[in-house]
This record gives C-alpha cells, sequence and structure tokens, in this order.
C-alpha cells in the first residue's frame, strides 16, 4: 500500500471514531452504565450504627432493616412507587389468596415462586418460613421482634408451654405457605410478610448471622461492625443490571480515612439540615417514635381531668421543639407518630381552585413538598377527628380555667409536682426543664425535675400489683417475711413510645384499661370500646376510623401528654437516582445508579 493510501486510510479511521463517539453522546437524563475499566459498580453507604449480626429475627441496630432488605427477600417485597416511597409487590410469593371466617379471622394462602433459590443454588420452601417464624415466636429463642407474630393463632398458647407446635402456619407442600390469624390484622402483609425481621431461615442455616447464604439480590463478602460488603448474587430472579454490583454500608459515625465518598448518608450534620431547613421544602424523614409525658391518673394531682387537661394544653409545641435545637423533631400533633402505616383505602383530597385569575406579573408558585407519606398521621389531618392546629394564646387562657376550676386558681394551692426522666435521647433533660418552664408561666404551678437510672425508673412506673380476693392489695415481703416498704407513686414522667410494629392500635393499646403495663392506671369504656372494635373488624377502612376515633378520646383525657415526634435526614450525592425509602430509615439501593451530567 503506498505512503499516501495508508494516510488515507488513517484519516478515514479518524473521521470514522469522532463520528461513532459523537453519536454515542449521553444526553441529559441517561443512564450511564457501570465502567467496567474501574472493577464493579460500587455503592457506598454511609447509615445507621455498628452491626453485630445478620441473622434477621436477631438485628437490632438502627440501620440493619436496610441491610436485611438486600440479603433477604419475604413473600412480599418493596418496589418504588414512583414517588420515592415503597409500595409492596409479590416477592418470593408468587401470589396469595385470603379467606375470612364468620368471626372475621383470615387465612392467607400463599404460592412460593418456582424460581424463588438461595443463593447456593437451593430452592426456597414455604418449610423456611415456618422455620424462621416459629423460631421467632419461640420464648426459649429470646430474640427481640417475638411481638410480630401475635398475628398468628396460637401464639399466646406458644408463650405458655414453649413449644411453636401451635402457632398458626404450616406448610402443606413446599411451595405453599398457609397463615391463619386472629381476627384481620391490616398489619399483616406489610409487617410480617414483607417486614425484615420474618424472613425466611434454611433450617440447615438457623445459626447462620453472616449473611453468607441469602435468597435476596445480594449476599454479604465481608461482615465486621466497621463494615458491611455485599454483593450482587448470582442466583436472584429479578437483578437490576444498572443498579450497585458491590454495596458497601459503612456506620453513619464512620472516620472518613480513605473511604469511598458516600453515595447514600444519613444522620446528615447540623449544618446541613439547616440550609434543609431553609429550603422550607424540607420536613424530617418519618420515625415511628414519639416522646410523651405519662400522667399517672392513681394519685394527685393527675387523677383531676382538668388537671391532665390543663397541663396539656399549656405546652407550646412549636415553641418547644425550636428550644430544643434538633431540626429532626416535629411538634406532636397526636399520640400515634409519623410513619406509622394507614391502611384504609382513601381517595386523593382534591383542593378546590379560590378562581382567582393568575398574576402575570407574578413569578411560578414555588413548588411545595408532597406528603411524605400516606400515613396514620396525613389520614387524621383529612379525617379531622380532632383538631391539630391550635391558638397557643386561647389553649392557654383555657388551661389556666381548667386549672382554676379543679380548685388551683393561679397554680394556688398546687400540691408538690415532680417529673422523672431517664437520659437515653440526648434531649430528655433539657425537655424536661422547658416543659416545667412552661407549666410555670402559663399555670403558675411548679415541678420538680429529676433524673433516674433506668432501674429505678422502671420500678416506678411499675404497675401495683394485682388485688387479691379481699381487695386489698398484695403486700409485697423480704426475704425475711418483713413487710418491704412500697414505692412512691410516681407522678409525671417523660417517655419515648414506639408501636412494636407500624400499627397505630399497636401503641394505643398501652393505654387498654386491661393492659398490664399500663402505668397511667387509665381506664376508659369508650376507648377500650373502640379498640377491641378496631381489633375485631375485617375492614382496613373500619380499623382506622376506630383508631382515630379512640385516639381523640385519648388526646381529650390526656393520661398522656404527646410532646414531638421523632424524624431523620438523609443525603443521596449528586448525580444518583433510583432510590426509594420507608418510614424508619429503611432505604431500598437496588436501583440506584449514576446520570449522565448534562452538556
Amino acid at each position: 500500500m503506498s505512503t499516501i493510501r495508508k494516510r488515507f486510510a488513517a484519516l478515514l479511521c479518524t473521521l470514522l471514531m469522532l463520528l461513532c463517539a459523537c453519536g454515542e453522546k449521553p444526553e441529559e437524563g441517561d443512564i450511564l452504565p457501570p465502567e467496567e475499566e474501574s472493577g464493579p459498580y460500587t455503592l457506598a453507604v454511609r447509615a445507621g450504627e455498628p452491626q453485630t449480626t445478620l441473622s434477621p429475627a436477631a438485628v437490632t441496630a438502627q440501620g440493619g432493616e436496610t441491610i436485611l432488605h438486600h440479603l433477604f427477600e419475604n413473600l412480599l417485597r418493596w418496589t418504588d412507587g414512583g414517588d420515592g416511597w415503597a409500595v409492596l409487590e409479590s416477592g418470593q410469593a408468587e401470589s396469595y389468596t385470603v379467606e375470612t371466617d364468620y368471626a372475621g379471622n383470615a387465612t392467607y394462602t400463599f404460592t412460593i415462586r418456582e424460581d424463588a433459590r438461595w443463593s447456593d443454588g437451593k430452592a426456597v420452601t414455604a418449610e423456611d418460613f415456618v422455620t424462621a417464624w416459629q423460631r421467632l415466636a419461640d420464648p426459649s429463642s429470646n430474640l427481640p421482634h417475638r411481638e410480630l407474630m401475635s398475628a398468628l393463632t396460637g401464639f399466646d398458647e406458644v408463650l405458655e408451654d414453649g413449644t411453636a407446635a401451635p402457632l398458626g402456619v404450616s406448610a402443606p407442600d413446599s411451595r405453599t405457605l398457609v397463615a391463619t390469624l386472629n381476627g384481620s390484622p391490616a398489619w399483616f402483609l406489610e409487617e410480617v410478610c414483607a417486614g425484615a425481621y420474618t424472613m425466611p431461615v434454611r433450617p440447615d442455616l438457623v445459626n447462620q448471622s453472616d449473611g453468607a447464604v441469602t435468597n435476596g439480590a445480594y449476599t454479604a463478602v465481608d461482615f465486621s461492625r466497621e463494615q458491611v460488603s455485599l454483593k450482587r448474587s448470582e442466583t436472584y430472579y429479578n437483578t437490576n443490571p444498572l443498579g450497585p454490583e458491590v454495596i458497601e454500608f459503612r456506620p453513619a459515625d464512620a472516620e472518613d480515612g480513605d473511604l469511598t465518598e458516600p453515595a447514600l448518608t444519613t444522620a446528615l450534620p447540623s449544618e446541613q439540615l439547616r440550609e434543609l431547613a431553609a429550603s422550607g421544602l424540607w420536613t424530617p424523614e418519618p420515625v415511628t417514635g414519639i416522646y410523651g409525658v405519662l400522667l399517672n391518673t392513681r394519685t394527685a394531682p393527675f387523677d383531676n381531668e382538668n388537671v391532665r387537661t390543663a397541663f396539656h394544653l399549656a405546652i407550646d409545641r412549636q415553641s418547644l421543639a425550636e428550644a430544643l435545637g434538633d431540626l429532626t423533631i416535629r411538634s406532636a400533633p397526636g399520640v400515634v407518630p409519623y410513619g406509622v402505616s394507614d391502611y384504609s383505602a382513601r381517595p386523593p383530597v382534591e383542593i378546590e381552585a379560590d378562581g382567582a385569575p393568575a398574576d402575570p406579573i407574578a413569578g411560578p408558585e414555588p413548588e411545595k413538598p408532597a406528603p411524605t407519606c400516606r400515613d396514620f398521621r396525613s389520614h387524621s389531618l383529612e379525617l379531622v377527628t380532632a383538631e391539630h392546629t391550635h391558638d397557643y394564646e386561647t389553649d392557654r387562657s383555657y388551661a389556666q380555667a381548667l386549672l382554676a376550676n379543679a380548685g388551683y386558681p393561679g397554680g394556688s394551692g398546687f400540691p408538690a409536682a415532680e417529673y422523672l426522666y431517664v437520659e437515653q435521647t440526648g434531649l430528655d433533660g433539657q425537655l424536661a426543664r422547658v416543659l416545667c418552664d412552661m407549666w410555670k408561666e402559663s399555670l403558675g404551678v411548679t415541678v420538680t425535675v429529676r433524673e433516674a437510672g433506668q432501674e429505678e425508673y422502671d420500678a416506678l412506673l411499675a404497675p401495683p400489683p394485682p388485688e387479691e380476693a379481699d381487695g386489698e392489695a398484695a403486700e409485697a415481703e423480704t426475704e425475711e417475711g418483713e413487710e418491704a416498704e412500697p414505692l412512691p407513686a410516681f407522678q409525671m414522667a417523660g417517655q419515648l413510645l414506639s408501636p412494636a410494629y407500624s400499627d397505630a392500635g399497636a401503641l394505643l393499646r398501652f393505654w387498654h384499661s386491661e393492659n398490664t403495663e399500663n402505668a397511667t392506671g387509665y381506664a376508659s369504656d369508650a376507648f377500650d370500646i373502640l379498640l377491641d372494635a378496631a381489633r375485631d373488624t375485617a375492614s382496613p377502612d373500619a380499623q382506622d376510623a376506630y383508631l382515630h376515633d379512640a385516639e381523640a378520646i385519648l388526646l381529650k383525657d390526656s393520661p398522656v401528654i404527646p410532646v414531638y415526634c421523632q424524624g431523620g435526614s438523609f443525603r443521596l450525592s449528586g448525580g444518583y437516582a433510583g432510590l426509594y425509602r420507608a418510614p424508619d430509615g429503611v432505604f431500598f439501593l437496588y436501583n440506584v445508579h449514576r446520570e449522565a451530567a448534562a452538556g
């Protein structure tokens, strides 16, 4: 070949390469595939606390739920609802049916999908779920999430005789799982069939704690308190090829060192939270925990409903939340916190336009944040079973009148009162002092604050022993047979409250008159009837209505004063998309990908 021809051929190849490069230039919003030359697509996450186990039923550390949802898959799984929040879809069960008997008791029958596999290639069977649920219910296992099994028939018998046999779950064959329930609890599908702590356990792997063999989208390849590394499973049926091949979890407080810049970060520092709050379009992530003040209705002065209501109304919750200085908390509009699921079916709320013509000079209306999620609090705002917006000055005036009606005008003659707390959240003592200042200023009463150790606190809040047949309280005796000094009755106590599972009834039943753990001594026939009706009905709409009405009664009677709702925060680094989440800081990373930049 001549020199001219060689040069022409080289020039032609160069032009073709340039044309191809221009034709393949990604546009804004395109998804960038992982770069093979730089190794597998690895997603770094900074969230939660150090993990001590990856055994689903035993995990308690914050952030553990997120890891479990990537390692394991339940009968149902969480997928992206399109608004950044997770919704239910079929998981290891390809389908299910439900039948309800004349008494409202539901029986669910699940069919396990044929292609469900453990990461070592073995088939996932219905017996794996039976093993997991029986083990969780068994008192001898001493697992922390046992109450999730209370939906199943036979749970009380399991607790009494210590054998898992009576529990209402069985596997007629390898692909059929049958669960029989007490009533028709609406939370069963979300909390048991799609929850992190009820994932399947293979009978030969009941003691596995390192996540090496799993049935989810990932398996664990490195597990320590400092880091949990996951790699994509080769046997999972629904892998997203654009999602991360490797996910590396580090605790939120891990030191940076030479770590990869995290794509997802939770528990943001104060300066970042202030920037978010200043935007006006941010609200804290919902966490199913609320801080409240328990009032002892068995003893003066809080045996008087007017006194309890006066103390309730005398709190300026918005000012209190600001005084605490934690931007992730929100003033509590009710006893049930944000993030607790609401299971009734409701049409979207339509807001009618006011008919006024648009101002041609004014700029566009700022986009308002979408509802945090369809939870119990969001629905309560629509139902208006209890007022959520208050004028504090009006409330305070009414509180003063109630206190005067109770015999303590301007706080005159009010007996000595003590507020008890344990420092757990880092805000407990500060909150106690702010509350007592408010009660002093608004009601003229003096409440002393005392910090107690956990053991003393638990002893003071323990309900009195059951009455004996003759109507007298059982007398405690020392080992020598002498009568023990009775503990003084608590009057007020700050406490963090959260349900064992995402259901308003699970929290509200704390104040049911038959609950032996009810430290306040509160009893209301109307409240009990509504809670029992919510438990016994098969209709999610009816359950929801009963529970909202029950909360309204509790707020009126005020054996507990809700103060603030807990919250959280997170940041997804720029250039990433595909994240969705659930309350309590649970994040789903299967679809997180990098997007092409503009230009």
